[in-house]
Protein backbone atom coordinates (compact mmCIF):
# COMPACT_ATOMS: atom_id res chain seq x y z
CA UNK A 1 0.00 0.00 0.00
CA UNK A 2 1.29 3.44 -1.09
CA UNK A 3 -0.31 6.53 1.18
CA UNK A 4 0.89 10.05 0.61
CA UNK A 5 0.27 11.84 4.16
CA UNK A 6 -0.60 15.22 4.12
CA UNK A 7 0.75 17.31 7.04
CA UNK A 8 2.10 20.37 8.73
CA UNK A 9 4.37 18.86 11.26
CA UNK A 10 6.55 15.63 11.99
CA UNK A 11 7.66 17.52 15.13
CA UNK A 12 7.95 16.36 18.99
CA UNK A 13 6.60 19.78 19.99
CA UNK A 14 3.07 20.11 18.78
CA UNK A 15 0.43 17.23 19.09
CA UNK A 16 -0.05 17.31 15.10
CA UNK A 17 2.94 16.50 14.90
CA UNK A 18 3.48 13.75 17.47
CA UNK A 19 -0.02 12.41 16.04
CA UNK A 20 1.46 11.91 12.69
CA UNK A 21 4.59 10.45 13.32
CA UNK A 22 3.63 8.13 16.08
CA UNK A 23 0.44 6.83 13.55
CA UNK A 24 3.30 6.53 10.45
CA UNK A 25 5.22 4.48 12.66
CA UNK A 26 2.83 2.27 13.55
CA UNK A 27 1.06 1.61 10.34
CA UNK A 28 4.38 0.48 9.19
CA UNK A 29 4.98 -2.17 12.14
CA UNK A 30 1.04 -2.99 10.90
CA UNK A 31 1.05 -3.33 6.89
CA UNK A 32 4.80 -4.49 6.22
CA UNK A 33 5.69 -3.24 2.90
CA UNK A 34 4.13 0.20 2.98
CA UNK A 35 5.17 3.19 1.26
CA UNK A 36 5.38 6.28 2.80
CA UNK A 37 5.36 9.69 1.27
CA UNK A 38 4.86 13.08 3.33
CA UNK A 39 4.45 16.16 1.73
CA UNK A 40 5.26 18.89 4.68
CA UNK A 41 3.48 22.04 5.02
CA UNK A 42 6.11 25.09 4.98
CA UNK A 43 8.70 23.83 7.88
CA UNK A 44 8.53 25.93 11.08
CA UNK A 45 9.58 23.28 13.45
CA UNK A 46 12.26 20.70 14.20
CA UNK A 47 11.78 17.04 12.85
CA UNK A 48 11.53 15.03 15.27
CA UNK A 49 14.28 12.62 15.81
CA UNK A 50 12.11 9.35 15.79
CA UNK A 51 11.22 10.15 11.63
CA UNK A 52 12.99 7.40 9.60
CA UNK A 53 15.57 8.66 7.33
CA UNK A 54 13.37 5.90 4.42
CA UNK A 55 10.42 8.32 4.83
CA UNK A 56 10.39 10.25 1.81
CA UNK A 57 9.42 13.83 2.86
CA UNK A 58 9.12 16.84 1.02
CA UNK A 59 7.75 20.85 1.61
CA UNK A 60 5.08 21.33 -0.24
CA UNK A 61 1.79 22.29 1.50
CA UNK A 62 1.02 26.31 2.62
CA UNK A 63 2.02 26.97 6.16
CA UNK A 64 -0.37 26.44 8.83
CA UNK A 65 -1.99 30.19 8.87
CA UNK A 66 -3.32 28.82 5.40
CA UNK A 67 -6.81 28.89 6.94
CA UNK A 68 -6.67 32.67 7.60
CA UNK A 69 -5.48 33.49 4.35
CA UNK A 70 -7.84 35.55 1.84
CA UNK A 71 -8.40 36.47 -1.60
CA UNK A 72 -5.28 35.95 -4.28
CA UNK A 73 -3.18 34.43 -2.04
CA UNK A 74 -5.52 32.02 -0.53
CA UNK A 75 -6.50 30.44 -4.26
CA UNK A 76 -2.69 30.91 -5.32
CA UNK A 77 -1.66 28.90 -2.20
CA UNK A 78 -4.61 26.00 -3.12
CA UNK A 79 -3.93 25.84 -6.58
CA UNK A 80 -0.18 25.48 -5.57
CA UNK A 81 -0.83 22.52 -2.90
CA UNK A 82 -3.52 20.76 -5.06
CA UNK A 83 -1.02 20.58 -7.88
CA UNK A 84 1.87 19.55 -5.43
CA UNK A 85 -0.64 16.68 -4.11
CA UNK A 86 -1.57 15.67 -7.36
CA UNK A 87 1.87 15.30 -8.71
CA UNK A 88 2.66 13.36 -5.96
CA UNK A 89 -0.29 11.08 -5.49
CA UNK A 90 -0.06 9.78 -8.90
CA UNK A 91 2.62 7.61 -7.51
CA UNK A 92 0.11 6.52 -4.20
CA UNK A 93 -2.89 4.40 -3.76
CA UNK A 94 -5.00 7.04 -1.40
CA UNK A 95 -4.32 10.09 0.02
CA UNK A 96 -4.41 11.61 3.42
CA UNK A 97 -4.70 14.61 4.97
CA UNK A 98 -3.77 14.73 8.60
CA UNK A 99 -3.95 18.52 8.96
CA UNK A 100 -7.40 19.98 9.54
CA UNK A 101 -9.20 21.92 6.64
CA UNK A 102 -8.42 23.87 4.61
CA UNK A 103 -5.26 21.94 3.70
CA UNK A 104 -7.91 18.86 3.35
CA UNK A 105 -9.43 20.45 0.66
CA UNK A 106 -6.49 20.83 -1.32
CA UNK A 107 -5.80 17.72 -0.68
CA UNK A 108 -9.14 16.58 -1.49
CA UNK A 109 -8.88 18.24 -5.21
CA UNK A 110 -5.20 16.78 -5.95
CA UNK A 111 -6.06 13.36 -5.13
CA UNK A 112 -9.41 13.92 -7.37
CA UNK A 113 -7.05 15.20 -10.62
CA UNK A 114 -4.59 11.80 -9.47
CA UNK A 115 -7.86 9.39 -9.49
CA UNK A 116 -6.98 8.23 -5.99
CA UNK A 117 -9.26 8.51 -2.66
CA UNK A 118 -8.74 10.99 -0.17
CA UNK A 119 -9.61 9.80 3.70
CA UNK A 120 -8.80 12.63 6.34
CA UNK A 121 -8.53 13.72 9.94
CA UNK A 122 -10.69 15.84 12.15
CA UNK A 123 -8.59 16.76 15.36
CA UNK A 124 -10.21 19.80 16.42
CA UNK A 125 -10.78 23.34 15.63
CA UNK A 126 -9.99 23.84 12.06
CA UNK A 127 -11.78 20.44 10.97
CA UNK A 128 -15.28 22.69 12.69
CA UNK A 129 -14.52 25.98 13.12
CA UNK A 130 -14.77 26.47 9.17
CA UNK A 131 -18.42 25.03 9.23
CA UNK A 132 -18.75 28.54 10.88
CA UNK A 133 -16.74 30.66 8.99
CA UNK A 134 -18.99 31.91 6.15
CA UNK A 135 -15.60 32.63 3.97
CA UNK A 136 -15.23 28.90 4.45
CA UNK A 137 -18.38 26.86 4.65
CA UNK A 138 -19.30 26.05 1.43
CA UNK A 139 -15.80 24.62 0.59
CA UNK A 140 -15.50 23.30 3.79
CA UNK A 141 -18.86 21.21 3.22
CA UNK A 142 -17.56 20.14 -0.32
CA UNK A 143 -14.97 18.50 0.96
CA UNK A 144 -16.37 16.79 3.67
CA UNK A 145 -18.83 15.44 1.69
CA UNK A 146 -16.56 13.87 -1.34
CA UNK A 147 -14.28 12.60 1.14
CA UNK A 148 -13.59 8.88 1.07
CA UNK A 149 -13.02 8.27 4.81
CA UNK A 150 -13.50 11.08 8.22
CA UNK A 151 -11.73 10.06 11.26
CA UNK A 152 -12.40 11.97 14.94
CA UNK A 153 -9.71 11.83 17.10
CA UNK A 154 -12.61 12.41 20.23
CA UNK A 155 -16.31 11.50 19.98
CA UNK A 156 -16.30 15.71 21.67
CA UNK A 157 -15.41 16.38 18.12
CA UNK A 158 -17.56 14.11 16.41
CA UNK A 159 -20.21 15.74 17.72
CA UNK A 160 -19.69 18.93 17.21
CA UNK A 161 -19.22 18.01 13.48
CA UNK A 162 -22.16 15.65 13.58
CA UNK A 163 -24.03 18.60 14.34
CA UNK A 164 -22.93 20.43 11.44
CA UNK A 165 -23.15 18.68 8.60
CA UNK A 166 -26.77 17.44 7.58
CA UNK A 167 -26.42 13.36 7.26
CA UNK A 168 -25.73 13.94 3.51
CA UNK A 169 -22.81 16.23 3.66
CA UNK A 170 -20.98 13.52 5.46
CA UNK A 171 -18.70 11.62 4.27
CA UNK A 172 -20.41 7.75 2.58
CA UNK A 173 -18.94 5.82 5.70
CA UNK A 174 -20.02 8.43 8.34
CA UNK A 175 -17.42 10.24 11.09
CA UNK A 176 -15.04 7.03 12.06
CA UNK A 177 -13.70 7.84 15.73
CA UNK A 178 -10.10 6.64 16.80
CA UNK A 179 -9.17 8.22 19.80
CA UNK A 180 -5.36 9.29 19.97
CA UNK A 181 -3.56 6.95 21.36
CA UNK A 182 0.05 6.75 23.29
CA UNK A 183 3.23 4.93 23.08
CA UNK A 184 3.45 4.38 26.78
CA UNK A 185 7.04 2.93 27.40
CA UNK A 186 8.46 6.43 26.19
CA UNK A 187 7.11 7.53 29.01
CA UNK A 188 8.10 4.96 31.24
CA UNK A 189 12.13 4.87 31.42
CA UNK A 190 14.10 7.12 33.62
CA UNK A 191 15.80 10.11 31.92
CA UNK A 192 19.14 11.50 32.31
CA UNK A 193 19.70 14.81 31.49
CA UNK A 194 23.22 16.26 31.25
CA UNK A 195 22.72 18.47 34.93
CA UNK A 196 20.03 20.08 36.94
CA UNK A 197 17.15 21.62 36.15
CA UNK A 198 15.44 24.52 37.62
CA UNK A 199 12.05 21.95 38.37
CA UNK A 200 14.57 19.30 39.95
CA UNK A 201 14.25 19.06 43.50
CA UNK A 202 10.37 21.27 44.08
CA UNK A 203 7.27 19.98 44.33
CA UNK A 204 5.34 21.39 41.12
CA UNK A 205 2.25 21.17 38.91
CA UNK A 206 3.01 21.03 34.94
CA UNK A 207 1.19 22.52 31.85
CA UNK A 208 2.03 21.29 28.57
CA UNK A 209 0.61 23.69 25.33
CA UNK A 210 1.20 26.66 23.45
CA UNK A 211 0.85 30.13 25.06
CA UNK A 212 -2.97 30.66 23.61
CA UNK A 213 -6.13 31.12 24.48
CA UNK A 214 -8.33 28.24 23.68
CA UNK A 215 -5.31 25.91 25.84
CA UNK A 216 -6.52 27.47 28.62
CA UNK A 217 -3.77 28.95 30.69
CA UNK A 218 -5.44 31.46 32.12
CA UNK A 219 -7.83 29.44 33.34
CA UNK A 220 -4.78 26.47 34.98
CA UNK A 221 -3.17 29.68 36.44
CA UNK A 222 -6.33 31.61 37.89
CA UNK A 223 -7.05 27.71 40.05
CA UNK A 224 -3.60 27.59 40.62
CA UNK A 225 -2.83 30.56 42.44
CA UNK A 226 -5.49 29.84 45.07
CA UNK A 227 -4.63 26.35 45.52
CA UNK A 228 -1.01 27.60 45.95
CA UNK A 229 -1.91 29.41 48.74
CA UNK A 230 -2.43 26.18 50.54
CA UNK A 231 0.92 24.69 49.15
CA UNK A 232 3.45 26.97 50.32
CA UNK A 233 6.17 25.50 48.74
CA UNK A 234 4.65 24.28 45.04
CA UNK A 235 5.91 25.66 42.19
CA UNK A 236 3.79 25.28 38.27
CA UNK A 237 6.05 25.09 34.89
CA UNK A 238 4.46 25.83 31.50
CA UNK A 239 6.18 23.80 28.73
CA UNK A 240 5.19 25.28 25.36
CA UNK A 241 5.28 27.86 22.49
CA UNK A 242 5.55 31.09 23.97
CA UNK A 243 3.75 34.05 22.48
CA UNK A 244 5.20 37.30 23.46
CA UNK A 245 1.89 38.96 23.46
CA UNK A 246 -1.15 40.03 25.08
CA UNK A 247 -2.25 37.06 26.25
CA UNK A 248 1.05 36.00 27.84
CA UNK A 249 1.09 39.70 29.76
CA UNK A 250 -1.97 38.86 31.19
CA UNK A 251 -0.66 35.09 32.25
CA UNK A 252 2.51 37.05 33.95
CA UNK A 253 0.47 40.09 35.41
CA UNK A 254 -2.06 37.23 36.80
CA UNK A 255 0.67 35.64 38.54
CA UNK A 256 2.69 38.81 39.61
CA UNK A 257 -0.80 40.23 41.48
CA UNK A 258 -0.65 37.46 43.28
CA UNK A 259 2.70 37.57 43.88
CA UNK A 260 3.60 34.15 43.24
CA UNK A 261 5.72 35.38 40.32
CA UNK A 262 8.51 33.46 41.29
CA UNK A 263 6.54 30.24 41.90
CA UNK A 264 5.40 30.23 38.69
CA UNK A 265 8.17 29.46 35.59
CA UNK A 266 7.26 29.96 31.58
CA UNK A 267 10.26 27.60 30.15
CA UNK A 268 8.94 27.70 26.55
CA UNK A 269 9.81 25.15 24.22
CA UNK A 270 11.77 22.16 25.88
CA UNK A 271 13.40 19.54 24.33
CA UNK A 272 11.85 15.62 24.20
CA UNK A 273 14.15 14.57 26.95
CA UNK A 274 13.24 17.40 29.16
CA UNK A 275 9.35 17.18 28.96
CA UNK A 276 9.58 13.60 30.10
CA UNK A 277 11.64 14.49 32.96
CA UNK A 278 8.78 17.08 33.62
CA UNK A 279 6.21 14.20 33.18
CA UNK A 280 7.86 11.67 35.08
CA UNK A 281 8.74 14.46 38.35
CA UNK A 282 4.90 16.45 38.16
CA UNK A 283 2.85 15.92 40.70
CA UNK A 284 -0.42 17.03 38.80
CA UNK A 285 -1.06 17.63 34.68
CA UNK A 286 -3.54 20.78 34.74
CA UNK A 287 -4.25 21.65 31.78
CA UNK A 288 -8.04 23.13 31.46
CA UNK A 289 -8.42 23.93 27.58
CA UNK A 290 -11.85 26.58 26.85
CA UNK A 291 -13.71 27.18 24.16
CA UNK A 292 -12.29 30.62 23.50
CA UNK A 293 -13.45 33.31 22.12
CA UNK A 294 -12.95 32.51 18.33
CA UNK A 295 -14.57 29.44 18.71
CA UNK A 296 -11.93 27.51 19.13
CA UNK A 297 -11.77 24.28 21.40
CA UNK A 298 -9.03 21.67 22.23
CA UNK A 299 -10.17 18.15 19.94
CA UNK A 300 -8.40 15.61 22.55
CA UNK A 301 -5.38 16.15 24.33
CA UNK A 302 -2.42 13.91 23.69
CA UNK A 303 -0.61 15.05 26.65
CA UNK A 304 -3.17 13.75 28.93
CA UNK A 305 -1.71 10.18 27.83
CA UNK A 306 1.27 11.50 28.14
CA UNK A 307 0.95 12.47 31.58
CA UNK A 308 -1.16 8.89 32.65
CA UNK A 309 1.77 6.67 30.89
CA UNK A 310 4.43 8.69 32.84
CA UNK A 311 2.50 7.77 36.10
CA UNK A 312 0.44 11.06 36.99
CA UNK A 313 -2.84 12.30 37.28
CA UNK A 314 -4.52 15.13 35.33
CA UNK A 315 -6.67 17.96 35.84
CA UNK A 316 -8.74 18.64 32.32
CA UNK A 317 -11.97 20.76 31.65
CA UNK A 318 -15.57 19.78 30.45
CA UNK A 319 -16.81 20.54 26.86
CA UNK A 320 -13.65 19.74 25.25
CA UNK A 321 -11.32 16.72 23.94
CA UNK A 322 -10.39 16.06 27.37
CA UNK A 323 -13.41 14.19 27.97
CA UNK A 324 -12.31 11.42 25.90
CA UNK A 325 -8.82 11.36 27.15
CA UNK A 326 -9.60 11.56 31.45
CA UNK A 327 -11.47 9.35 32.67
CA UNK A 328 -13.06 11.44 35.73
CA UNK A 329 -11.93 10.09 39.29
CA UNK A 330 -9.96 7.15 37.24
CA UNK A 331 -7.14 8.67 35.52
CA UNK A 332 -7.76 12.18 37.13
CA UNK A 333 -10.62 15.16 37.51
CA UNK A 334 -13.17 16.75 34.44
CA UNK A 335 -14.17 20.11 35.97
CA UNK A 336 -16.13 22.71 34.24
CA UNK A 337 -14.44 25.97 33.25
CA UNK A 338 -14.53 27.51 36.16
CA UNK A 339 -11.74 28.89 38.52
CA UNK A 340 -12.96 27.43 41.51
CA UNK A 341 -13.51 24.14 39.75
CA UNK A 342 -10.34 24.28 39.09
CA UNK A 343 -8.81 25.38 42.64
CA UNK A 344 -11.10 22.38 44.21
CA UNK A 345 -9.72 19.50 41.82
CA UNK A 346 -6.16 20.85 42.46
CA UNK A 347 -6.39 20.98 46.07
CA UNK A 348 -7.92 17.32 46.18
CA UNK A 349 -5.02 15.33 44.51
CA UNK A 350 -2.39 17.54 45.81
CA UNK A 351 -3.18 17.36 49.22
CA UNK A 352 -4.14 13.32 49.06
CA UNK A 353 -0.71 11.33 48.04
CA UNK A 354 -2.84 7.92 48.37
CA UNK A 355 -5.35 9.28 45.23
CA UNK A 356 -2.48 10.30 43.30
CA UNK A 357 -0.65 7.17 43.44
CA UNK A 358 -4.09 5.40 42.61
CA UNK A 359 -4.81 7.85 40.07
CA UNK A 360 -1.22 7.51 38.91
CA UNK A 361 -1.80 3.45 38.28
CA UNK A 362 -4.72 3.46 36.70
CA UNK A 363 -3.83 6.26 34.12
CA UNK A 364 -0.46 3.25 33.27
CA UNK A 365 -2.69 0.78 33.30
CA UNK A 366 -5.01 2.97 30.62
CA UNK A 367 -1.85 3.97 28.30
CA UNK A 368 -1.05 0.62 28.64
CA UNK A 369 -4.10 0.19 26.69
CA UNK A 370 -4.28 2.25 24.54
CA UNK A 371 -1.15 1.58 21.89
CA UNK A 372 -0.36 3.32 18.57
CA UNK A 373 -0.90 0.17 17.14
CA UNK A 374 -4.52 -0.59 18.01
CA UNK A 375 -4.67 3.20 16.28
CA UNK A 376 -3.18 1.76 13.37
CA UNK A 377 -5.16 -1.24 12.76
CA UNK A 378 -8.59 0.42 12.72
CA UNK A 379 -7.31 3.14 10.02
CA UNK A 380 -6.12 0.65 8.19
CA UNK A 381 -9.60 -0.39 7.92
CA UNK A 382 -10.63 3.20 6.88
CA UNK A 383 -7.93 2.83 4.41
CA UNK A 384 -9.37 -0.88 2.80
CA UNK A 385 -12.97 0.96 2.73
CA UNK A 386 -11.99 3.19 0.43
CA UNK A 387 -9.86 1.45 -1.64
CA UNK A 388 -12.47 -0.64 -1.74
CA UNK A 389 -10.37 -4.01 -0.62
CA UNK A 390 -10.90 -6.65 2.30
CA UNK A 391 -8.35 -7.34 5.07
Amino acid sequence: MRVLFLTDSLSDLDGVGRYCVRLISALERQEPGLQVQILLARKHRPTSADVPAHWRVRVALPPDYFFHMRGAKFWLSFISAAWNVARAARGADLVHAVKDYPHNYAGLAGARFAGVPCVATAHGTYSVQPLLDPRHVRRARWTYRRLSGLVSVSRYTARRLEGLLAEHERPAGGIVVIPNAVAAEHYLAPRVLDGARPWHGVPFTLGIGELKERKGHHLALAGWVRAAARFQDLHHFIIGRVSLDAYQAKLEALVKEAGLAQRVHFLGNVSELEKVDLLQRARVLLHTPVTAEGGGFEGFGLVYLEAAAAGIPSIGTLDCGAEDAIEDGVTGRLVPQDPGAVERALVQLLGDDGLRERMGAAGRERARNSPWEDNARRMLEVYRRALGVSA
